[in-house]
């Protein structure tokens, strides 16, 4: 909850919801089960769903979606949460504010201000990167376009979504999120699997990993080496950069664990 309420903060921080900000935010909502009996992702999800009915979002659409997003936003303000919980919230706030693939002055001014208003936690990772990057930013009182990208590639990283100031875009791709790896062990190592594979359906996968020692599990935990995403994976769910397995591993390395994320196509290179 508190890194919704964090990405419903950054999706209006500048008071101009779009498009690409709704449909990232039903598809996020859409990915969080755990979530879909709480009382404001319901409220959420009944109007987004009222809003793409006809198949047109229009101006007043948006501007009443934004209207119910910032009530929202503003009774929970107020919720006590120090720690993980506000690191939660920042990483929500990233998220969202980066959700349309671009970081306007607004959004700038509205992450500085968020981080001033939770002092507590700006010497902390993920804050103390972005308090740095920040600083280097608005030192002059100018945002550059160059200084815009650097600062979108560094909150595209933290929350999972690393790229190169051309790949920060809508349309997000499996390899947005593999990390760099030298050698992939499959024998003795364990394995969880994401997405749709069209190398064969994941039962398949799963079984060739098996065969060839390796062991296998249907979710992401601190035992997983390597966290597996299928190329035909949604498009949707890859972007919420919080789609359950991602945000679990992300978690995880966050805490040091040794997990990897690749992609299928890195997997078949070394499984043949």
């Amino acid at each position: 909850m508190y890194g919704l309420q964090g990405i419903l903060a950054g999706i209006v921080a500048d008071q101009r919801l779009n498009e690409k900000e709704l449909l990232f935010l039903d598809a996020w909502l859409q990915s969080q089960a755990a979530l879909r009996d709480h009382e404001d992702v319901v409220a959420i999800l009944t109007q987004v769903g009222e809003v793409l009915e006809d198949g047109q979002i229009t101006h007043d659409e948006l501007a009443g979606m934004q209207d119910s997003i910032e009530k929202i936003v503003a009774s929970n303000e107020d919720e006590p949460a120090e720690g993980l919980g506000r690191a939660d919230e920042l990483v929500g706030f990233l998220t969202g504010v980066a959700s349309d693939g671009i970081l306007n002055d607004q959004e700038v001014d509205a992450l500085s201000t968020w981080l001033n208003r939770n002092e507590s936690i700006r010497d902390k990772w993920p804050a103390s990167v972005i308090v740095n990057r920040l600083n280097t930013v608005l030192e002059d009182g100018i945002i550059t376009e160059e200084e815009r990208q650097d600062l979108m590639v560094t909150v595209q990283q933290i929350t999972g979504t690393e790229a190169t100031p051309e790949d920060v875009k809508y349309e997000a791709s499996t390899e947005v999120w593999e990390d760099v790896v030298d050698e992939v062990n499959i024998a003795g190592s364990h394995f969880c699997l994401a997405g749709e594979f069209v190398s064969g359906d994941r039962n398949s996968v799963d079984t060739n990993l098996r065969l060839r020692g390796a062991e296998t599990s249907p979710n992401v935990h601190k035992e997983v080496d390597y966290l597996v995403i299928g190329t035909l994976a949604s498009r949707d769910w890859l972007y919420t950069s919080h789609g359950r397995k991602i945000e679990k591993a992300l978690l995880l390395k966050r805490k040091d664990a040794p997990i990897s994320v690749i992609t299928e196509r890195t997997l078949l290179k070394f499984l043949s």
